[in-house]
Order: structure tokens, then C-alpha cells, then sequence
């Protein structure tokens, strides 16, 4: 299969460019490319020129990757050569840089799902998820000024959803991935260079979850009025094992219900586990061996041994298709699934406002 990247607008079909880098995440919103090629008139004689602002998709081969707009579109002449160079982004950008607009600035009774459509739907965004147990958010109010992903990034939390945008630029609702690639990174097989990033230092054996409140007749105490209640404890069995380091977690009180407390404290336990192992690896391919493009969160199979990594499975946090001077390749940064727990999340501030 030959992995040609083809830009289309307005009818025009771009080839032929010289360097291509897309980038696809579900951490960073939108997905964007940047492309330079050296001719005025690649592929045939005909000026194949797009206008910043204009709508367009990305192709690698048959499979669409990106609908997006162009950004910025960048000629540049000099005595032996002509240049182009193209910038653009997912249609979720407007997510991104634009401001949000609700009715009267208060948002209620509606789910994540539903949030983010009507967010969404001003810029012909579709919103879609494959999250059937959603429940309805608290109240709260938007804030003047925040953009769309602002709001959606505190909804999502709450409900413990990641978000991202597909290769048709609807934004999509989800949790870490169950699906697995058909190949993965394999030492002496597919890898070009690999770097494996496994830190110690933001991890803790002992987390401790704390409920700091306001003691009225304590207040006119030399120490305060405030005391502590523990709510939940957590262990990280590998640190234990090389000595005792303890962080404190001041936990809302609201978080105080339903177990929150325990989800906070498992989270951070969690988090800062998958995110102290991290591997960057370029591969000599666009594709795994089924021919599907490496799609983010989607588990892949790690053996690496020199790295001490036999038969992982860490998912895909992000990737980049490169074409350049050094051929094609495809960069994948990895983590396990831990690293992508949610963060429990609720409304207290904003509850308060509508609920003096």
C-alpha cells in the first residue's frame, strides 16, 4: 500500500509534498499537520493554492486521518527554489478558540454527552460517545469567556471521560481503550529508535487522603480553627519496597460521599504510577501489520528487552505520521493504561453558587 499523503480543498487534490507531519492524540485537542513542499505545481501544471480558513481533509493513502481547516498557508520564493508551507487543525479548534455560549450562562440537567453537543453544535461539530451509563451533571454556570473545551474538559472529568477528535473531526466521549492493534513495537523487528523515560521521583509508597474542616469554637485557638479528618489511604507497594515517602492529599469535603474520597486517592496513586513510565518510540511504518493506521487509544504489544519491557500492553497516548528527508516513519508515545485514569471531579463551587 502506498502511503501518499493527499491534501483535498475545494475540489483540488495536493500531493507530492516533501515533508508531512500529523499528529493525533487524546491529550491534546485538536490534531493538526504541518506539511512543506519545494514547487509552486506538485503533480501536475495546474496552481493547486488553498486560502487560510478553508475547510479541507487529510488522506494518508485511502484512509482519511483529519478534517480540518487550513490555518495557515505560507509560499516562499528565492533565487533556485520555490517553497510552500501548510498549517492547519482538526475542526475541533473551534472548540479550542472559541467562546462558549449557553443560554443565561447556566448549564443543568443534561448529561456530558448532551453538553457538548450544544456546545459543539454552533460549529457544526458532531459529538458522539460510547458511554451508555452517562448521568445527568450538576448545575453550574459558565464562566464568561471560558471556550467550549474549557467547559468539556470539567464535564468530562466529572464523568470520567476521555475526549478527542476523529479522522472526521467530530469530537468523541470515551474511556481507555479495550481495542488491540494487530502488531506493536518490537525490538530488532520495526523499531528505529526508541527511549524509555521510567522516574521515581513524583511517586509516593504512602498517600494519605485528608478532610480539612472549620472548627467554630477552636477558631479563637493559637493554632486555628481548623481540623483534620482522614478519608481514605492508599499504598504503592513497588516505592514501599525501597523506602517510606508520604504525600498528603487535601481532599474536598464534598468528595466525602459514595466512596469519592477512596477515588481521589486511588487516582493520584494511579496517575502518577502510569505517567512515571513513558515510552517514545519511531517505527518504520504508518501502519500495523493488519494495514490499519496506528489509531490512538488503542493497546499496543511492547517487547523490548533491553529495556526490560517483555509482553506489554500500554496504550496509545499519541502519534505522529512523519515523511521527510529521512523516509517514512511513525513516532508513538505510550504509557500504561493507568496513566489515562480520570480524574474524580465535582461541581462544589459552582453547586454552592446556584444552591446557597
Amino acid at each position: 500500500m502506498k502511503d501518499e499523503l493527499i491534501l483535498i480543498s475545494g475540489g483540488k487534490q495536493i500531493s507530492g509534498w516533501d515533508s508531512v507531519r500529523v499528529t493525533r492524540s487524546i491529550e491534546r485537542l485538536p490534531s493538526y499537520f504541518t506539511l512543506s513542499l519545494m514547487d509552486y505545481y506538485p503533480g501536475n501544471d495546474d496552481k493547486q493554492l488553498v486560502l487560510p480558513g478553508d475547510s479541507c481533509t487529510v488522506h494518508l493513502g485511502d484512509d482519511l486521518v483529519m478534517t480540518e481547516y487550513i490555518d495557515r498557508w505560507n509560499p516562499v520564493i528565492g533565487k533556485m527554489r520555490h517553497e510552500v508551507h501548510a498549517t492547519g487543525r482538526s475542526k475541533c479548534q473551534d472548540l479550542v478558540d472559541c467562546s462558549a455560549e449557553w443560554p443565561n450562562n447556566v448549564i443543568s440537567q443534561a448529561t456530558a454527552l448532551q453538553i457538548a453537543q450544544r456546545l459543539a453544535e454552533p460549529y457544526g461539530i458532531s459529538v458522539t460517545s460510547d458511554v451508555e451509563d452517562l448521568t445527568t451533571v450538576p448545575p453550574f454556570t459558565l464562566n464568561w469567556g471560558e471556550s467550549s473545551q474549557e467547559v468539556i474538559d470539567r464535564i468530562t472529568r466529572w464523568a470520567a471521560l476521555l475526549y478527542y477528535d476523529k479522522p472526521d473531526g467530530s469530537l468523541y466521549l470515551t474511556r481507555v481503550g479495550t481495542v488491540k492493534a494487530a502488531s506493536g513495537v518490537a525490538q530488532g523487528e520495526n523499531i528505529e529508535t526508541a527511549s524509555f523515560m521510567a522516574s521515581m521521583d513524583e511517586r509516593y509508597s504512602d498517600y494519605i487522603g485528608v478532610s480539612m474542616s472549620m472548627t467554630p469554637v477552636m477558631e479563637l485557638s493559637p493554632y486555628g480553627g481548623y481540623s483534620s479528618v482522614t478519608l481514605a489511604r492508599a499504598k504503592d507497594p513497588e516505592v514501599a519496597k525501597l523506602r517510606y515517602r508520604n504525600r498528603v492529599v487535601i481532599v474536598e469535603s464534598t468528595m466525602n460521599s459514595h466512596g469519592q474520597a477512596q477515588n481521589c486517592i486511588d487516582w493520584e496513586m494511579n496517575r502518577r504510577y502510569g505517567r512515571s513510565r513513558c515510552l517514545q518510540v519511531e517505527i518504520d511504518s504508518w501502519r500495523d501489520k493488519s494495514g490499519k493506521l496506528w489509531e490512538p487509544n488503542t493497546l499496543i504489544p511492547i517487547n523490548i528487552p533491553v529495556f526490560g519491557l517483555n509482553n506489554q500492553l500500554w496504550l496509545l497516548a499519541e502519534v505522529t505520521f512523519i515523511r521527510d528527508e529521512r523516509g517514512t516513519r511513525a513516532k508513538l508515545v505510550l504509557m500504561p493504561c493507568e496513566a489515562f485514569a480520570v480524574q474524580p471531579y465535582q461541581f462544589y463551587r459552582q453547586v454552592q453558587e446556584l444552591n446557597p
